[in-house]
């Protein structure tokens, strides 16, 4: 049987006359099922439309999508025009962050985590710039009488005492809240009941599905306790949304109609005590790598701090080019310049904790903008318009990834930007 073999990336070389190979919207994967080419064309899965909270929706295109797992409750933070947009990872609701980004280019980020603070830094060449969340929204609920079977509300989610925790079928409804056994601190075992510990059947609903998702809660007072404290797990704004009330009862009163104080969502600025621009960040052992734009000037901010101190910066050793990019890959970073690149590290001399690994340089340059780290090893334009790969960086050297066709598509656009027909 005659196969109609499929094309596994697009081609189109003018200069040689060849056909081109279109290929549109498409993943390539190996596919064990197809027993003659043993490959797959997947389709590329469509954008996901979100729910903007405040303002109208955008119509321009994001200038860049940032997200990494484990910051942010894994969220999504879309810079469209000047503004930065935070977008839920569960709900896909997003609101606008207070400052703005300059510029119509992609702007540089990079991420730093530690005990009591997540942040995530901007640059757009000229201003630095950091979001570090919003504080979380907080609600009380006090007692002033005995709790018997009073009926409380929680984002829409009601609960209630009883000794009989299965009784009445609970679901969740006015009419049939979620039980918690009061035993002898009734607002301590709420608590309990809402991060879902205990023995359910026993201390709470059998037919709870789990914890809270909305709010987490501790107690205050006695024992036993005079008051139940909500914290939003969201540190937005939209955790003000969260409601609260006393559904049926005596002796029990909210502080408010909603969880309040949340949100404060701003972008902050860092200043740069020269006043030089800043372009490609990355982190390496929580400290913030800094590019001055057009220089070879590399400033750091120390762990867990966001001022910078002027003495504080190294620079690229091998060539005096500026530095364009900077990407981490495992505990190394990449920089990347305009004609060669380098490998630093973290030194753990405090005078001096980073800098180039000796022997690692690469006389190649890199064109702004397209280097990207894909599964720990980094693809990039070179300043020579082919595709290079650099697999584990502490080996040195590239390896061409690009085709003849894809080559001589770049290089034309090369020419193009510069004004060259």
């Amino acid at each position: 049987m005659t196969t109609l073999p499929l094309g596994v990336f697009a081609y189109n070389r003018q200069s040689a006359s060849e056909p081109e190979i279109k290929l549109i919207n498409r993943f390539l994967e190996s596919n064990p099922t197809n027993l003659v080419e043993q490959i797959a064309l997947l389709a590329r899965p469509a954008t996901q439309v979100f729910s903007y909270a405040s303002g109208a929706a955008p119509t321009d295109a994001p200038r860049g999508l940032y997200s990494k797992t484990g910051l942010f409750n894994d969220d999504l933070f879309a810079v469209v025009g000047p503004n930065l947009w935070r977008i839920n990872a569960t709900t896909g609701s997003a609101f606008q962050i207070g400052g703005s980004l300059s510029g119509t280019g992609r702007p540089y980020a990079t991420w730093d985590k530690g005990i009591g603070y997540e942040r995530i830094f901007f640059s757009d060449g000229v201003k630095l710039q950091y979001y570090a969340g919003g504080t979380h929204a907080t609600g009380t609920l006090t007692r002033s009488a005995s709790i018997t079977n009073q009926v409380i509300e929680i984002g829409g989610q009601y609960y209630s005492w009883n000794v009989l925790v299965d009784s009445n079928s609970p679901n969740g409804t006015a009419a049939h809240p979620w039980l918690c056994n009061p035993g002898t601190d009734p607002l301590l075992n709420m608590s309990i009941l809402l991060a879902y510990g205990g023995t359910p059947g026993v201390d709470f609903s059998s037919a709870l599905p789990g914890p809270n998702d909305q709010v987490t809660a501790t107690v205050t007072g006695g024992p036993p306790a005079t008051a139940l404290v909500l914290t939003a797990v969201t540190d937005t704004t939209l955790g003000n949304s969260i409601t609260t009330s006393v559904y049926s009862g005596t002796g029990l009163a909210w502080g408010a109609a909603t969880l309040t104080g949340g949100g404060s969502e701003t972008l902050a600025q860092i200043v740069i005590p020269t006043g030089e621009g800043i372009g490609a960040l990355a982190t390496i052992n929580h400290f913030v790598m800094c590019a001055v734009s057009g220089s070879q000037k590399i400033f750091y901010l120390r762990p867990g701090s966001v001022v910078m101190d002027g003495l504080d910066f190294a620079e690229k050793e091998s060539n005096p080019d500026p530095v364009v990019d900077l990407v981490t890959v495992g505990d190394v970073v990449m920089v990347l310049g305009e004609g060669s690149m380098e490998t630093w590290y973290a030194t753990g001399d405090n005078n001096n904790p980073i800098g180039p690994i000796a022997g690692r340089g690469v006389a190649r340059g890199v064109i702004a903008g397209t280097a990207v780290n894909v599964k720990d090893q980094v693809l990039m334009v070179g300043n020579d318009g082919v595709v290079y790969a650099a697999g584990n960086p502490q080996y040195g050297g590239l390896q061409r990834v690009s085709s003849h066709g894809i080559e001589e598509r770049i290089r034309r656009q090369i020419r193009a930007e510069k004004g060259f027909p």
